[in-house]
């Protein structure tokens, strides 16, 4: 016998894809906010960090609350971050952030960004769904802020 629920949270992950056309030294965030809450999730590159947990330079996320709460959080890893450096080593090709999610009880999540430089030291960086961008494809380069709604489903 089925019941019927309704979904107020669902998690979900979306890509950072960074292709870089100059060197690996910055840090920039996204903030994250829905409901009451919002989070700083802060990414990026730096000569002396490594692409583990570094204490100069990374902070561990706690694990997510239960539903319906919002949440957010960088993966990377297997790990859970609200701030993830990795090694700044030359390597010019494309690097991935998971940004895990779960929609709070209003359903909605915004994102925002300030990207000003940021042309000056990649060549794209992408926000795109788990999908590779069936339901999301972002230029964070063009633009600053995106919303993301979920509808309460019912089974």
């Amino acid at each position: 016998m089925l019941n019927n629920h309704n979904i107020r949270s669902i998690v979900m992950s979306f890509v950072v894809v960074f292709t870089f056309g100059y060197g690996q030294d910055f840090t920039a965030s996204i903030t994250a906010a829905g409901g009451t809450s919002e989070y700083m999730l802060t990414f990026g590159f730096n000569p002396s960090a490594t692409d583990a947990y570094d204490s100069d330079f990374d902070m561990y996320a706690p694990p997510a609350p239960p539903p319906p709460a919002f949440d957010a959080a960088l993966g990377w890893g297997g790990d859970r971050y609200y701030t993830q450096v990795l090694e700044g080593d030359g390597d010019l090709l494309e690097h991935e952030y998971d940004i895990n999610l779960a929609f709070g009880s209003d359903n909605l999540i915004t994102m925002t960004w300030d990207n000003t430089g940021w042309s000056d030291i990649m060549s794209s960086c992408m926000l795109q769904d788990a999908f590779g961008g069936m339901m999301i494809n972002v230029d964070m380069l063009a633009n600053t802020s995106t919303t993301l709604t979920t509808l309460h489903s019912t089974f």
